[in-house]
């Protein structure tokens, strides 16, 4: 059994006929059938069954692609990573972040990665808190911005800054910019996210911790169908910052105080799910976007800076890492 014959193999399931998969792999025909043959004879069991309109795995053949994929796919991220360490990352790397600040981080990750990392082929996620939770525990991703990391298992995560949450709501001119307590605020009538999202645990605790009942009227799981009530004037709602000047304008966006709400966003990875060279790559220049983000306004809260000790240790990884 070789390489390459796995490689055909997988190409014919892929393509679903010997015709194309040899097309795809430039071999002729003839030698493509040729090889899987010796695979079958060399195997003693048959892989494939030819049909009136293609090919088709038998029950082998699919166990012996699914383990096929998995070894290529090792043995091309492998090359990739001896490749990256010449100082050209390369490869795949998937990231997660939140659906609520996708408009916000969405486009600068695409283009400043295309920009800086041409070899790097990226997915980016943008789901629920809880979704991006369970990719990065299960290492679906590479990594991910995640507002509750201290709620995952078996990840590392690396604090960033910690975000303040808002009332957001009809107010007066005078009442516009002005913060409103908790009390306050908990009084109004309120739209959230279901109890099973961290943002509606995180104020409820919140709340809890201050002696005071939400008013919530209504629930709504997305940020826009959220927004809809909002600006209709149905209800308020409480939020952190980034979807407040995509989703939420004319509304006001008042700072929640007595207590103030904070969460601490974070960027985490799996500790079964090391990251690759171009995956550390993508990590630091997301974490310098949200650096960016948060030193330019654009997501409010307050930085989390490492002390002097971490960022000399992160220096020298980094200089053993291009060495």
């Amino acid at each position: 059994m070789t390489l390459k014959q796995l490689r055909y193999l997988i190409a014919i399931a892929e393509a679903g006929s010997f015709s194309a998969a040899a097309r795809r792999s430039f071999i002729a025909q003839p030698a493509l059938s040729r090889q899987i043959g010796l695979l079958e004879s060399e195997l003693e069991i048959q892989l494939l069954e030819r049909q009136h309109d293609g090919v088709a795995l038998t029950d082998a053949g699919r166990r012996l692609y699914e383990v096929a994929r998995s070894v290529v796919q090792k043995l091309d991220s492998v090359k990739d990573e001896l490749t990256s360490t010449r100082g050209d990352p390369r490869g795949h790397v998937s990231i997660s972040i939140p659906a609520s600040a996708s408009a916000l981080l969405l486009p600068e990750i695409i283009s400043r990665a295309t920009e800086k990392f041409p070899g790097i082929t990226l997915t980016v996620c943008d789901g629920l808190t809880r979704e991006g939770g369970q990719a990065i525990e299960l290492g679906k991703v590479d990594f991910g911005v995640v507002p509750n990391a201290e709620e995952l298992e078996h990840v590392a995560a690396e604090p960033i800054f910690t975000e303040d949450l808002y009332w957001v709501g009809a107010a007066s001119e005078a009442e516009k910019d002005a913060p409103i307590t908790l009390a306050e605020a908990a009084a109004t009538r309120l739209v959230v996210a279901p109890r099973a999202l961290h943002l509606r645990r995180r104020i409820e605790q919140a709340a809890m911790e201050a002696g005071v009942t939400l008013n919530v009227a209504y629930e709504q799981q997305s940020a826009p169908g959220i927004a809809s009530l909002v600006r209709s004037g149905l209800a308020a709602t409480i939020c952190n910052w980034p979807p407040l000047m995509e989703l939420f304008e004319p509304t006001a966006a008042r700072l929640v105080v007595e207590p103030r709400i904070t969460r601490t966003v974070s960027i985490a990875h799996s500790v079964h799910k090391p990251l690759s060279f171009a995956a550390s790559c993508m990590h630091d220049l997301v974490r310098s976007i949200l650096l960016d983000a948060v030193r330019e306004d654009r997501w409010r809260g307050s930085l989390i800076e490492r002390s002097v000790e971490e960022g000399a240790q992160a220096l020298e990884a980094s200089a053993g890492v291009s060495s």
